[in-house]
């Protein structure tokens, strides 16, 4: 077995910096009883899920079980006896979309979106050794690229490279009509930051609406790529957006070659939009899991598709996602995958973003476990990530 890997929206004349805001707050009564309707109506059946409750039955007992070792496999555990309920809050003290979360200098250490234009605070970052008590967020990047508009900076991937840390980000262009988003790089000799941006975008494709959603992944053979989403639906547009990778040179600071076409929509729950790829390798097979539809849509979920290298093609396995509405909250997307020996992991958000309304307080962060069978990622029963793992090199991040 063997696992390696890594996560413009805009719905009429909603503007980019409107994105990716959320609500944090138990449901009402009236949204629950929505939810379970959604539930029980609109997600199509998952029969990857139904393999794998055929395969391994679930012990009985409490939801989240104690040791890895009595969840089955590594890549394979029992399936989630909840899956309308499967995710568990990341107590971080975070109010912000996009997470992602990697092991550094013997942390746990979780990056998410920045604020709005009103919010100092361009990438969030916090850290804990034990995945219960969190460090208070510090800003990662205090100091945007001149490229850059300030309150505008998400979906952030942190990686590092031998002994230099790589800051992954995307931000609005800076005077630039219409609004257009890009993807920057930054670097450190510090995990924790802080990160000195690049002086030029890494990743900006204008004539398809701009870049945004970097996520790296490295394969087994320690080739480090980069995801991304080219932003078709910028300003509203139903034009279908496309998923990229393209090879990333050995300290990260440049592309190699040509970008590689990975996925476009394919499936009606998925509308004319796809984003937020982070990709896995389990036992030599490649699955991206991406988010779909409108951010600020109930429609909004997280799919799953099988790719036949990091440079694609992908294709999706199942009709529907993998993940969607359900009695955690209405339209979860934005995932990024973590993963080292002990398992694999998704974190995500849980509901959608109330985009143009003011989104008071933001969505948090949520993590449910990932089982990967030959039929693709299935939502899984398992432990949180414990200080165990932190002994443990991340198999994504290669060695200095």
């Amino acid at each position: 077995m063997s696992t390696t890997g890594g996560e413009g929206r805009t719905d009429g004349d909603v503007r980019p910096h409107m994105r990716r805001r959320g609500v944090r707050r138990t449901l009402s009564v009236t949204t629950v009883a929505l939810a379970v309707l959604v539930v029980l109506v609109a997600v199509p059946f998952n029969p990857i899920a139904a393999h794998a409750a055929a395969d391994e039955q679930p012990t009985v007992g409490s939801h989240r079980p104690t040791s890895p070792a009595t969840s089955g496999s590594v890549t394979a555990p029992p399936p989630d006896r909840i899956p309308i309920a499967p995710g568990t809050e990341v107590p971080a003290g975070l109010d912000e979309s996009d997470p992602f979360l990697t092991v550094a200098a013997g942390r746990y250490v979780l990056v998410t979106s920045g604020g709005t234009a009103g919010d100092p605070v361009n990438v969030p970052l916090a850290t804990s050794t034990d995945f219960v008590h969190w460090s208070t967020p510090v800003d990662a990047l205090p100091v945007l690229p001149g490229w850059a508009s300030p309150g505008f900076t998400w979906a952030p991937d942190l990686h590092r490279f031998g002994s230099t840390y790589a800051l992954y980000f995307t931000a609005m262009l800076a005077h630039y009509e219409p609004d257009t988003e890009c993807i920057g790089s930054a670097f450190s000799a510090s995990p924790t930051g802080p990160f000195t941006a690049s002086p030029t975008p890494l990743i900006c494709q204008l004539d398809q609406g701009g870049s945004i959603d970097p996520r790296v992944f490295v394969d087994s053979d320690g080739t480090p790529w980069m995801l991304w989403k080219s932003d078709q639906n910028i300003g509203g547009a139903t034009t279908p957006t496309k998923m990229w990778s393209q090879q990333l040179a050995a300290d990260g600071t440049h592309l190699l070659g040509t970008p590689s076409f990975l996925l476009s929509p394919d499936r009606a729950w998925q509308g004319t939009i796809v984003e937020a790829p982070d990709m896995v390798e389990v036992d030599g097979a490649y699955w991206v899991v991406y988010s779909a539809n409108w951010y600020n849509s109930p429609d909004y979920a997280i799919g799953a598709a099988r790719c036949q290298s990091p440079a694609g093609p992908c294709a999706d396995t199942t009709p529907g996602p993998l993940l969607a509405s359900n009695f955690q909250g209405l339209g979860p997307g934005e995932a990024s995958v973590f993963h080292d020996p002990a398992g694999i992991w998704m974190l995500y958000s849980p509901r959608r973003s109330l985009a143009p309304q003011p989104d008071i307080p933001a969505r948090p962060v949520y993590i449910t476990r990932l089982g990967v069978t030959s039929r693709g990622p299935y939502l899984a029963d398992g432990p949180l990530p414990d200080a165990a793992d932190l002994l443990q090199l991340p198999i994504w991040a290669p060695t200095p």
